[in-house]
């Protein structure tokens, strides 16, 4: 069965899948990809719902579902084998992916991972999934998340940016567009979906990098911390920057996937909670 989710592919190389969170967009990559492509297969994708991919025809959004057609979508591009990348929401779907078809990724790397059962989503997500409360608030919500919520935590200015951002808010436009968002973030009791995804950090097999910022507003530091200790073969690389490390610091963030994915060796144990400060160059 063919996969609906609709990706772009840049480069030559090694694979590298590439998975963005919630409300963004593949163009989340944008700045991190054009920096990668000359050495490495970039494959960015629209999760279902956003950007320019529909919702699934069974209506899935639960992280493991997602992660199926994830790997349905490798075997259509014909790779044995891809390193993956997973940022916010995407790192979710990232570690399923790596747990579930371990055979298939090659190393990991996520990026500010909300990945504990302690985590509490933003009130407006909260509110969205209140029925009806939420379909009714959801074009003030969606309106306030575009009109100064996101782009107040973006750092990098970049005439590109103000692009990227509008890819984002385009499948949420209007009322309709408010209730898709509503509608894809009631996508499962949190507490229960990263009490399970909690679960397969240990299972992860491949390498793992795990990158955070900072001054991260969104994700807690210390899940960064804790998946580092968790998941075997882990490393802790944190950043001088906010929560959109791709858009923030691409130089540095492709700097340091560049190293880690085209490295030929493999992470020792002593190295599982090393935490490392990069500098731009």
């Amino acid at each position: 069965m063919t996969t609906t989710i609709q990706h772009s592919i840049r480069g030559n190389g090694a694979p590298i899948l590439f998975i963005h969170g919630i409300p963004t967009a593949c163009r989340l990559w944008d700045f991190v990809v054009e920096r990668l492509q000359d050495r490495f297969t970039c494959i960015a994708v629209d999760l279902p719902g956003m950007g320019e991919s529909p919702a699934l025809p069974d209506g899935g959004r639960d992280p493991s579902r997602l992660a199926d057609e994830l790997d349905s979508l490798r075997r259509e591009l014909g790779f044995s084998k891809w390193n993956v990348v997973g940022h916010d929401a995407g790192s979710t779907i990232a570690v399923h992916l790596c747990a579930n078809y371990r055979h298939a990724v090659a190393r990991l790397v996520l990026m500010s991972p909300p990945v504990f059962p302690e985590f509490r989503p933003p009130w407006f997500f909260a509110l969205l999934r209140t029925p009806v409360l939420g379909d009714l608030a959801a074009p003030l919500i969606v309106a306030a998340i575009w009109n100064g919520g996101m782009q107040s935590i973006v750092e990098r200015d970049d005439p590109a940016t103000a692009e990227i951002l509008e890819s984002f808010r385009k499948p949420f436009r209007g009322f309709a567009g408010a209730r898709r968002l509503a509608w894809l973030v009631r996508w499962g009791k949190p507490r229960e979906v990263l009490g399970r995804t909690a679960g397969l950090l240990s299972r992860i097999s491949a390498p793992t990098l795990i990158v955070h910022g900072q001054r991260d507003g969104a994700i807690p530091e210390e899940f960064a911390q804790r998946a580092a200790q968790v998941i075997p073969n882990a490393r802790l690389l944190m950043l001088d920057t906010g929560h959109f490390l791709p858009l923030n610091v691409p130089e540095i963030l492709a700097n340091e996937l560049r190293a880690f994915l085209g490295a030929d060796i493999e992470l020792s144990t002593e190295s599982l909670t090393v935490v490392e400060n990069a500098r731009s160059a």
